[in-house]
């Protein structure tokens, strides 16, 4: 483009690599791709005078914003499906962070993702990283040991702040500081996941039905189809054999990470699946805090037993040999897990379990959220819910989210059915797996 201002004149030139043989078909259509071309640049030339002239009208074209988001860890296997149910659901900008950000973690026409290099543990990275944002979405795992940069961060910077921790000591670290998100006047999510976030949903939906709960047990089985990332198969290995402690009744029972096999029915077709006490989730503290139970229980299992098997095995194995932590069998560990995939599925779920009271009566109800394929995304519902509730500003909460009550059942219900995944509840009087619509 050259000439003076206002009266400029455009050239471009245009080379076409071909086979030699095909140098006469493209001789004769010559005219035709000039007459293309000349017709696209006297539109060019056209848009581009009539953007000079409203400019020396002095007139300033208002550029749609998006409401930021800042996902750190949109990259991982979590963080990735978060982000992408938000980029069905929401039309916000979406800032990927992470350490070793990923180039091709998302399509190149999506246009409304950018990837950025941030580092939790570097408090001024993440601080300039929020910068402008509307919500902030923490999916890195693990949570043990993890410190409180982001949720520090949103509070100095007011960002609404939505993790997905199940942690008990990360969760109970950030209720610690609660007062400090309340003062900062935005919406801090902890743990809003399958576990704490949807297994206290689902045992408020049961209050409903047991207004006196004595003992929740919550259970998860996950597909073995889609492997998991880096963090899920460290947080995996640190719980073999692991000590803690789980309220039951009055007092507190220490049990071990692999221990308490037991079989539990999930709603058809999933069935039957062996599960075992594994890591101090979250649940320990909240649900006490929540609906003041005096007894939780929580259990995990693969779909494919020997899985399961191969887990608790290592727990004596680790037992025997007196090892601190499983942390170097991580290389093997994805080499067996990769491999089970090959036999595995993608269904998926979690059960809440709740038994109690209601007028002097013994009651049990159970409800669980499953999918048929694609169970891996279940994790990610609440997050991206939460994140879109927050920008369409139906959060009115200001401080720490009570977990089981932010979100009505009817809601609840008709976010699952646009995802394609089910609810259903067992009671005493059915004895059997009924769906809700």
């Amino acid at each position: 483009m050259e000439g003076p201002d206002g009266n400029l004149t455009q050239i471009e030139t245009i080379t076409f690599n071909f086979h030699w043989f095909l140098a006469p078909l493209f001789w004769l259509l010559r005219p035709l791709f000039n007459k293309q071309k000349e017709d696209i640049l006297r539109d060019d030339s056209a848009l581009l005078e009539r953007v000079y002239e409203l400019d020396k009208t002095g007139f300033k074209r208002l550029e749609p914003s998006l409401p930021r988001v800042v996902v750190y860890g949109g990259d991982g296997f979590f963080g990735h499906l978060v982000v992408e149910d938000l980029l069905k659901y929401s039309s916000a900008e979406i800032i990927v962070a992470s350490r070793h950000p990923k180039s091709k973690a998302f399509h190149s026409s999506e246009t409304r993702v950018r990837m950025v290099e941030s580092d939790v543990n570097d408090y001024a990275s993440v601080l300039s990283t929020i910068d402008d944002a509307k919500v902030l979405v923490s999916c890195i795992g693990p949570y043990q040991g993890q410190s409180l940069n982001l949720l520090r961060a949103c509070i100095e910077k007011r960002v609404a702040y939505v993790d997905v921790a199940d942690d008990r000591d990360f969760v109970l670290r950030c209720y610690q500081i609660a007062s400090a998100v309340k003062e900062a006047g935005i919406p801090a999510f902890v743990g809003c996941s399958v576990v704490p976030g949807m297994s206290s949903l689902l045992t408020k939906y049961c209050q409903q039905e047991i207004p006196s709960i004595q003992r929740t047990r919550i259970f998860i089985s996950p597909g073995t189809q889609h492997p998991r990332g880096r963090g899920s198969f460290l947080c995996l290995l640190s719980t073999v054999g692991n000590e803690f402690s789980i309220p039951k009744g009055a007092g507190q029972k220490i049990v071990h990470g692999w221990t308490g096999r037991e079989q539990v029915c999930f709603p058809p077709p999933m069935g039957h699946r062996w599960v075992y006490f594994v890591v101090d989730i979250a649940d320990y503290f909240l649900q006490p805090l929540y609906f003041n139970v005096k007894t939780v229980e929580f259990k995990i299992g693969s779909e494919l037993d020997i899985l399961n098997r191969t887990m608790s095995g290592l727990r004596e194995f680790k037992k025997l040999l007196r090892l601190k932590n499983a942390d170097w069998l991580l290389p093997m560990s994805k080499i067996l897990i990769y491999a089970a995939s090959l036999f595995g599925t993608s269904q998926g779920g979690v059960m809440v379990e709740v038994s109690g009271q209601n007028n002097d009566a013994d009651r049990n109800m159970c409800l669980s959220v499953f999918a048929n394929e694609r169970g891996e995304v279940i994790p990610s519902i609440l997050p991206s819910l939460a994140t879109q509730m927050i920008l369409r500003g139906e959060v009115a909460y200001r401080g720490m989210v009570p977990l089981p009550d932010w979100l009505p059942r009817e809601r609840f219900l008709e976010e699952l059915t646009k995802r394609q995944v089910g609810i259903a509840v067992k009671t005493d009087e059915t004895g059997t797996w009924l769906g809700l619509d």
